[in-house]
């Protein structure tokens, strides 16, 4: 009896670590549209103040949306939630800066490599090591990045540096939220996340773009507006959400390769929305990053056959 309750114990933990991932990658998806859309509309914003209207628009929906879960909240338990906000807004505001001062194409490379610092970072903060296929499938995908961003002359600038800085920040936020969301109150740490990214959007939007840069610029123009909806409603609301939900059910090395498939689909949404052709090193470089996710995936797609062919 025993043995049957575990068998289907572990048959159900696969589905639901499956069903998690695909849910990931969907978040991915979200993010993947968002590039075009942003690079269309910087023309009419300063790049922090974006990201500062992104998460105060945010916030406000998800306390509209939410104010009947968000009740008699303490401090100590909004506390890991600011923390995770801490880390994504440092994430967006260092990849943004550096977006000034080096190409897209070495920033979506430099921010990959999140992937190199989450093995560690998950090591010092969850004690936990990740599996070997995991770790060659993080590899393959920075191979895959590195060919599909076309960044084979790396001589590193102030750029790169800074983009550096948001690819770790971006690794810690990814690890924190597997270690937070296995105990913490989801709306509340969404809440956190959000409370942070907009009231430190005010402060980067102030101390840049108005002391050190000397202008802010904002001009509502359709394709803004549009950008801001998009942006706030689904690849910030609704990927957050998500991510908090879903992401501590796989592990942060797993999520770390699966959030890397975003330059993919950005490149999918390139070439719709603005013509943009993929050339031989970019289709190289994306089939070269699905074989690092379908590596990393091995162990559990074995475990998915074995089970569906025992039901057969």
């Amino acid at each position: 009896m025993n043995q049957t309750g575990n068998k289907n114990y572990s048959e159900n933990n696969i589905l639901i670590l499956y069903k998690a991932e695909l849910i990931l990658l969907f978040v991915t998806f979200l993010w993947g549209l968002s590039f075009p859309l942003i690079k269309l509309s910087l023309d009419t914003v300063s790049p922090v103040l974006f990201n500062f209207i992104r998460f105060s628009l945010t916030l406000l929906l998800f306390l509209i949306l939410f104010k009947s879960k968000l009740k008699n909240i303490s401090f100590r338990e909004l506390k890991p939630g600011l923390l995770l906000g801490l880390f994504m807004i440092l994430g967006f505001v260092f990849q943004t800066i550096g977006l000034q001062f080096t190409t897209a194409t070495k920033s979506a490379f430099i921010t990959g490599a999140n992937l190199i610092f989450i093995p560690f970072i998950q090591y010092a903060v969850m004690r936990s090591k990740p599996k070997l296929t995991n770790l060659l499938g993080a590899i393959v995908v920075i191979i895959g990045l590195y060919i599909l961003s076309e960044s084979f002359e790396i001589i590193p600038n102030i750029g790169d540096i800074l983009t550096l800085f948001c690819a770790f920040f971006f690794a810690v936020h990814i690890v924190l939220l597997n270690k937070f969301s296995e105990s913490a109150d989801l709306n509340i740490l969404i809440l956190g996340q959000f409370v942070t990214s907009a009231a430190l959007g005010l402060v980067f939007t102030f101390f840049y773009e108005y002391l050190i840069m000397d202008e802010i610029k904002f001009n509502p123009e359709p394709i803004l507006i549009i950008t801001l909806i998009y942006t706030t409603i689904f690849s910030t609301l609704i990927s957050i959400v998500l991510m908090t939900k879903y992401q501590h059910l796989t592990t942060p090395l797993r999520a770390g390769i699966i959030y890397n498939m975003e330059p993919l689909f950005a490149l999918l949404f390139a070439f719709i929305i603005l013509n943009e052709i993929m050339n031989s090193s970019q289709i190289t470089g994306a089939v070269i990053m699905v074989c690092g996710l379908m590596i990393s995936e091995f162990t559990g797609i074995t475990n998915i056959r074995k089970l569906f062919g025992k039901k057969n």
